[in-house]
């Protein structure tokens, strides 16, 4: 487990723990889970899926750092 947040410019849309998040990338989907790699990516516009919760994003950056934790920013 990995401890994720989910903020557009308004409001947070998710904080907590997930197993697995799955993210529209520019290039295409992908999934990250517990101590991946660290990365930074930028999202299209699609489905962000964390564990069985579903959001629509219009785009946005997704990073996930070596301490764990993933921070995505959306539109």
């Amino acid at each position: 487990m990995f401890q994720v947040l989910v903020q557009s410019r308004k409001e947070v849309l998710y904080e907590g723990l997930a197993e697995s998040v799955f993210l529209p990338g520019e290039y295409g989907e992908f999934e990250v889970m517990s101590f991946h790699t660290p990365i930074i990516s930028t999202l299209k516009k699609g489905k962000l899926r964390i564990d069985d919760l579903f959001f629509d994003i219009d785009g946005g950056i997704a990073k996930m750092d070596e301490t764990n934790k993933m921070l995505v920013l959306i539109e």
